[in-house]
């Protein structure tokens, strides 16, 4: 398990807390604008956690996208006659992306598209039930 991919979830978590200090101390206050997060930065301690907040995004974003690379071939390899030929197995992959409360989602193929159209929707009504229990609170 490589280390490094641990790095950017580090920074994250590092920029949450320097946030979360900065809200205690006064040095930082949040908002809800139309249900995205607003951080209203006074002191360095805020501007910190947001950089580092930032900068955990774009390394967590390198280190987990990237992912091995697959060992080239060996070599012709001989199939015993009357055998069929093992299939490549390809990677399924996709995603949800959240632009303000819209869900967009993506995948490549229909199968793992409608997997992640569930969660975005999933994930669409916890945020939606989260903002309505923040306000009635």
């Amino acid at each position: 398990m490589r280390l490094g991919r641990f790095l950017g979830p580090g920074f994250l978590l590092a920029g949450l807390v320097a946030l979360a200090v900065a809200v205690a101390r006064n040095e930082a206050s949040l908002a809800l604008v139309f249900v995205v997060p607003v951080v209203i930065a006074s002191g360095p301690l805020a501007v910190l956690g947001i950089l580092l907040i930032f900068v955990g995004f774009f390394l967590t974003f390198l280190s987990w996208s990237a992912g091995p690379m697959p060992p080239p071939p060996a070599g012709p390899t001989e199939v015993p006659s009357g055998a069929p030929p093992e299939p490549a197995r390809s990677r399924r992959w996709g995603g949800v992306l959240f632009l303000g409360p819209i869900p967009l989602v993506f995948g490549s193929d229909p199968e793992m598209t409608r997997m992640m159209l569930i969660l975005g929707v999933i994930l669409f009504l916890a945020l939606l039930v989260l903002t309505i229990a923040l306000f009635l609170f």
